[in-house]
């Protein structure tokens, strides 16, 4: 009897030592965790980008883009224009149209001012409604890239860009067409990033010892034919 039960003994002994204990298990499920979030964090963005260029292409195409097409139609010569938009917060909460510069273009150099001459006409008194994500600032920039002339499929690649949605990956520039990142964001406390759709301002300060990255304005670059990031069909 006595031999039954020292072996017993000694098997419930083995039995506990062998059981995971608490560290084990509560520390599986934070590395996986940490991983899901490093992995979901580049979609987020990208998600956010889309959206933000989809809204702001449904107001060119809902407001300028009916108004631009004669005169658009009248320019010479093949290429693109980059065109700074800049919007400022009426008393409504709204975007309005305040004024344009030229970024890079390759058209004739008579043929920018008068496409410049063409969209100033086309926005003037335009506007649209404020989002959540564009912040307390007053002042939106939205550099957008301009083909000359207007695709021959320009209806169906509308219908595409707003039937889109993101997928990752990808590549072509912030329109799919090269258009490059002028916006920037912080992507740590102390680098800041270029990106697509951002802010104006990105600035690294010192405070209480640390470095703290600070952004401002609004800002968004593209097209009105395409999305950045990579995007699919629904």
């Amino acid at each position: 009897m006595k031999r039954i039960t020292l072996v017993t003994f000694v098997v419930s002994i083995l039995s506990l030592i062998c059981l995971p204990g608490p560290s084990t298990q509560t520390g599986s499920p934070a590395r996986q965790k940490t991983t899901e979030t490093t992995v979901q964090r580049p979609k987020i963005i990208l998600a956010k980008t889309v959206a933000t260029q989809q809204r702001l292409n449904r107001y060119f195409h809902g407001q300028v883009i009916p108004k631009l097409k004669n005169c658009w139609s009248r320019l010479q010569g093949r290429g693109t224009i980059e065109i700074e938009h800049v919007y400022t917060r009426d008393a409504r909460g709204n975007w309005t149209a305040d004024k344009l510069t030229v970024g890079t273009s390759n058209l004739p150099r008579e043929q920018v001012q008068m496409a410049l001459q063409c969209m100033q006409d086309s926005v003037s008194g335009s506007s649209f409604p404020a989002d959540g994500e564009d912040g307390k600032g007053n002042r939106y920039l939205v550099n957008w890239t301009w083909p000359v002339p207007f695709p021959v499929d320009a209806a169906k690649l509308t219908t595409a860009m707003f039937a889109s949605k993101p997928k990752g990956g990808g590549g072509g520039g912030c329109d799919g067409y090269g258009t490059l990142a002028k916006c920037f964001t912080c992507a740590t406390a102390t680098i800041c990033k270029k990106v697509c759709v951002g802010y104006k301002n990105c600035s690294i300060t010192y405070s209480d010892g640390k470095r703290v990255c600070t952004e401002s304005e609004s800002c968004a670059s593209g097209g009105p034919f395409g999305l950045g990031g990579g995007t699919v069909m629904q």
